[in-house]
């Protein structure tokens, strides 16, 4: 969200953060729900460039239906992932051009995605809130030490 509007709505949903309204842009990250039916077209360029034979994309397309088909856990398990998994790029481009950045999770989702128009297929999963860090920030909370949180198998 860029524009004062749409942070205020946004705010409203996240439980009246200040940070949602006041970084410069506060992203709503949403994960896509898996759908192996799409992933045929989705390889088509790899196939079509003869990266992937015919053979292969058919194996591809297998697996997935076999991991999502009719699996909703396995399908928001996966939306959830992914977009951690690009929500952690987030924080790391924010680093890199020297902005501060601050993941939320404390909203309503439901609320979000019927706000903000997602289709059925995408789940809001957390906020990134980026912009200048406040000057008056504390230092970063203590974190468990690592052999709390760390197990060699």
């Amino acid at each position: 969200m860029r524009t004062p509007e749409r942070k205020a709505k946004l705010r409203k949903l996240a439980y009246d953060q200040s940070k949602v309204s006041e970084a410069a842009v506060t992203f709503i990250v949403c994960g896509q729900l898996a759908d192996y039916s799409a992933l045929e077209g989705r390889l088509a360029p790899s196939a079509d460039a003869g990266f992937m034979s015919p053979e292969l994309v058919a194996g591809w397309v297998g697996a997935a239906k076999g991991l999502y088909d009719d699996k909703p856990q396995m399908q928001r398990d996966e939306a959830i992932r992914s977009a951690t998994f690009g929500a952690g790029s987030l924080l790391y481009a924010a680093e890199v051009h020297g902005f501060g950045s601050c993941l939320m999770i404390g909203f309503d989702p439901v609320a979000v995605a019927s706000e903000f128009s997602l289709p059925p297929d995408e789940i809001p999963v957390l906020l990134v809130a980026i912009g200048r860090a406040a000057t008056d920030n504390w230092p970063q909370k203590s974190r468990r030490p690592l052999t709390e949180v760390l197990s060699f198998a």
